[in-house]
Formats: structure tokens, C-alpha cells, sequence
């Protein structure tokens, strides 16, 4: 076949263009989009799954049960009644090493990721009742205080992202895990 004289020898080929030009393009393109990329991840924190009941155990925002050793006393569901509606669950844990019960209210289904009031507590007996800050979460709220030879009681307020009502879980009524 017979090329025109000043016809692109391919279609990718501009005018002035050569394969080093265009390299040079596509790689240009190819670094911003990674730059992009790690931006996005970056600022956009990290993945739901990465906001796991280990996860606020061993965060300063947590438990701060630095060695990450815990055993699941307890979990109970947090529902908000009417309508009926599961945001999340309420854990009682336990760390042997640090001699501590840590609440853990940790959202769940549309509340998950969604900034709305979160409470956990825990009421020692004989010392006094515990709650993590007042405020708005989008994860976990946790309380951790000493607990050795001493019954707890356990529960949490999450709020609904859709309904604005409360939901609420755990174990307010009776003493248990004594000693």
C-alpha cells in the first residue's frame, strides 16, 4: 500500500508528535492518575472494614489495649424500636494483662460511617459508671476502666442515621462477670 505524502504513518500520531512525545504523554498521565489515586485513599480514610472490633481495641481512641489481647465477655445487639432498625452491636470485653473490662459500641448497617451520637458504658460496681465522650461518631465509641474482682454492668446509645431516635443494647439491669 502507497502512503500520502504527509499522512500520519499511524492514527496515534499527531502532527509533530513522535513515539517519544507520546510516551513521555502517557506517562505523564499514568503518574497523575496514581498521584490521584493515593490522594483519594489518603484523605478519604481508611476502608469501613478497617474500623474492626480489633481495631478499637488497640487504638488510642479505644481501649488502648496496646497488646491487642482481649476475650469477648458478651455482645448484645443495639436496636432502635420504632421503626425497628439494627445500628449496631455492643461488646463487653476483657484484658487479663491490663485487669480492665472495655465497652465497645460499634455501629453497623446505614449508622456505619455516619457521624451520630455513640455512647458506651460501664458501671463498675462499688467505684462508679463510665461512659466514652458525648458526641458524635462515625465508627465506635469505647469505654475502658479496671475491673478486677468486681461485677459490671454494660450498654450503649447508638443513633439511628436514618430516623434521628436512639437505639439502645446491652446489659444496664443486672451485675455480672464478677471476680
Amino acid at each position: 500500500t502507497a502512503r500520502r505524502r504527509g499522512a500520519d504513518p499511524h492514527p496515534s500520531l499527531r502532527k509533530g508528535a513522535t513515539a517519544l512525545s507520546l510516551m513521555r504523554r502517557f506517562t505523564t498521565r499514568i503518574v497523575v492518575l496514581l498521584a490521584a489515586a493515593a490522594s483519594v485513599i489518603a484523605l478519604g480514610g481508611a476502608p469501613a472494614s478497617a474500623h474492626s472490633l480489633y481495631s478499637a481495641v488497640v487504638s488510642d481512641l479505644g481501649c488502648s489495649w496496646e497488646n491487642g489481647n482481649y476475650t469477648i465477655l458478651e455482645s448484645q445487639p443495639v436496636y432502635v424500636e420504632a421503626p425497628y432498625e439494627r445500628v449496631g452491636t455492643v461488646y463487653l470485653l476483657w484484658n487479663a494483662q491490663y485487669q480492665q473490662n472495655c465497652t465497645v459500641a460499634r455501629k453497623t448497617g446505614s449508622s456505619h460511617g455516619v457521624p451520630t451520637l455513640t455512647v458506651a458504658y460501664l458501671e463498675v460496681q462499688g467505684l462508679d459508671r463510665y461512659s466514652s465522650k458525648y458526641r458524635d461518631y462515625s465508627h465506635y465509641a469505647t469505654v475502658a476502666h479496671e475491673a478486677a474482682d468486681r461485677c459490671v454492668k454494660y450498654w450503649a446509645l447508638i443513633e439511628s442515621a436514618e430516623t434521628g431516635r436512639l437505639g439502645r443494647g446491652g446489659n444496664e439491669d443486672d451485675w455480672r462477670y464478677c471476680g
